[in-house]
């Protein structure tokens, strides 16, 4: 059981003003993928006899902090890492096979998936970040494994940053290369239509 859930005025502030731009009602099914993937973790550790001292949600995302009083094994906190991207993979599964085609079911699905791989991205403090600072960790002394995942960190969030200011100079690419459908009584067409295509494409 977590003992403590705090959160910060970040999160407060960029839930706020996610709620005030969300003319579609996007976010309660973010939401969920997001639950559902702090579930993930929160399970993985439960299971191994480990628990949550507190649950920190802040701009950046969930962060648990463990009670050492509960250590886990090293493969036991790797897999712990991990269990939320394949959280989030399996509701992404879940939701293709039980939305039936249905909109909200393609909605979820890619929420979901863009979650889980955006995770695993070896960038700290995201659970890539944190599985490949364990996994160097095993090889390599500490400071050098902690090192090797800041540099990594900076490479790709460079990269990153340069892919997303072409797309915003190219504007319009993503827009024109999936198709808008919406429905006369539908309000989540243009995100449907989108995340169909991650999916596809993934």
């Amino acid at each position: 059981m977590v003992r403590h859930v705090r959160l910060s005025p970040g999160f407060l502030l960029l839930a706020a003003a996610l709620a005030f731009l969300d003319g579609e009602s996007v976010l309660p099914w973010a939401a969920l993928a997001a639950a559902v993937h702090e579930l993930g973790h929160y399970t993985a550790v439960h299971l191994q006899g480990g628990a949550v001292k507190e649950l920190r949600l802040t701009i950046s995302g969930g962060e648990m902090d463990l009670d050492r009083r509960y250590p886990l094994t090293y493969s036991g906190e790797l897999l712990s890492i991990l269990a939320g991207p394949g959280a989030s993979l399996l509701l992404a599964l879940a939701a293709l096979q039980l939305g039936e085609g249905r909109e909200e079911g393609w909605l979820l699905a890619g929420l979901s998936l863009c979650l889980g791989w955006f995770n695993l991205l070896p960038v700290w403090p995201l659970d890539g970040g944190r599985a490949l600072l364990l996994i160097l960790a095993g090889f390599l002394p500490h400071d050098t494994a902690a090192a090797g995942v800041r540099a990594c960190s900076l490479a790709l969030g460079a990269g990153l940053l340069a892919g997303g200011i072409s797309l915003l100079t190219q504007g319009g690419m993503l827009a024109a290369a999936l198709p808008v459908q919406r429905k006369k009584n539908g309000k989540i067409g243009l995100h449907f239509s989108i995340f169909r295509g991650i999916i596809f494409w993934l």
